[in-house]
């Protein structure tokens, strides 16, 4: 049966989309958000792979939480063989209840490997009342950048162990920012819930709505705390995709930045940025940094992929103005046992947070 269907309304962001289509009697089927499969239980998936028309293919749940790359969802992994033209068809589980929407496969050919992934009904679900409500997805949004915590970063601040989220970048004048939260901050925990990466992070306070308050529980200079943000309205994706590029879209060009004189640290030569060095590289005028003017190719740093024209902004918990920052950070870190020193990189009008080995 062909229908004619209206668009009610898309989320990019969990590639999902509802129609309308007129009439009614239709048969239809649910959601199941409260009895999920367990990890090696059977399912079943429904699509129309390359155009064959309706199709069932059967496995088990491989596993939960997966994280493909894509910000609001943590998919469930199948190995029922879905191909081209299966995105959009249900998940079933053996009761003929919806536990997901089949949305991707890993091939490195083009065709099943029996490594699927669907979004989860809980998912589908709250997208879909939402878009049916409003016609368009609202997310919490806190203005800041953030990238994963993960177990090298957590060995150079001594929190060995400890996965979780640290802040990179904030929005001038956005509810982070107003609220108190600055870059550097490890993020452990939002309204309770216990987050081990970026995409944990995002996920939580894009389940608030506009003007919730945001509890986040985090590390700063080594000491817990605790910071309350009133959640703004996260923006389109495409212009969150656009990122800073710097306060005017400026990037470093190339040739140097600064000055080529400096002192060898961690592998690299660094020296204070001048004022040209800022302008060059997108930074304010009085912006505080250390330009690497070049990078040991045997070094930690090299592997990390630091590079000439970089500027180094923190290490560990201070800023650097000099390189004598730099050096009595690699000597408190030595005296504490710590492997290694977490520094904050600006390029390209991104900051990034990277662990650096200490040299014996």
């Amino acid at each position: 049966t062909e229908l004619d269907a209206t668009v009610v309304g898309r989320d990019e962001g969990t590639d999902i989309a509802v129609l309308k289509v007129k009439g009614s009697g239709y048969t239809f089927v649910n959601f199941e958000n409260s009895a999920r499969p367990r990890v090696g239980d059977w399912v079943l998936t429904v699509g129309n792979p390359y155009n064959l028309g309706g199709t069932a293919t059967a496995g088990i749940v491989s596993a939960y939480g997966r994280d493909i790359d894509q910000t609001f969802v943590d998919y469930i992994q199948l190995d029922a063989p879905i191909n081209r033209g299966n995105s959009g068809g249900p998940t079933f589980d053996a009761y003929g209840r919806v536990i997901g929407v089949n949305t991707a496969i890993f091939s490195p050919t083009g065709g099943s490997v029996g490594i699927g992934f669907a979004v989860p009904a809980e998912v589908a679900a709250r997208v879909s009342r939402q878009l049916i409500a409003n016609g368009k997805v609202v997310r919490g949004y806190i203005g800041a950048t953030i990238q994963n915590f993960d177990e090298d970063m957590a060995a150079a601040q001594g929190m060995a162990g400890q996965k979780a989220a640290i802040v990179a970048e904030l929005i001038p004048g956005g509810p982070a920012e107003r609220a108190g939260l600055v870059i550097g901050d490890i993020v452990l925990s939002v309204n309770g819930v216990r987050v081990r990466s970026s995409s944990e992070m995002t996920r939580q306070v894009a389940k608030a709505s506009p003007g919730d308050l945001l509890r986040l529980e985090i590390i700063r200079g080594g000491k817990p705390r605790t910071i309350e943000i009133r959640s703004g309205v996260r923006p389109p994706e495409a212009q969150l995709a656009g990122g800073p590029g710097g306060p005017n879209g400026a990037t470093p060009g190339p040739g140097r930045l600064g000055p080529s004189a400096g002192q060898s640290l961690l592998g690299m030569t660094v020296a204070p940025l001048d004022d040209a060095g800022r302008r060059r590289a997108g930074l304010p005028a009085d912006a505080r940094g250390l330009l690497v003017s070049s990078v040991e190719r045997s070094s930690d740093a090299a592997e990390r992929g630091l590079q000439a024209n970089d500027v180094l902004l923190r290490a560990g918990d201070r800023v650097l103005a000099a390189p004598a920052d730099l050096a009595a950070v690699i000597d408190q870190a030595r005296k504490a046992g710590r492997p290694s020193v977490l520094v904050a990189v600006w390029r390209g009008g991104r900051t990034i947070f990277l662990p650096i080995k200490i040299a014996d």
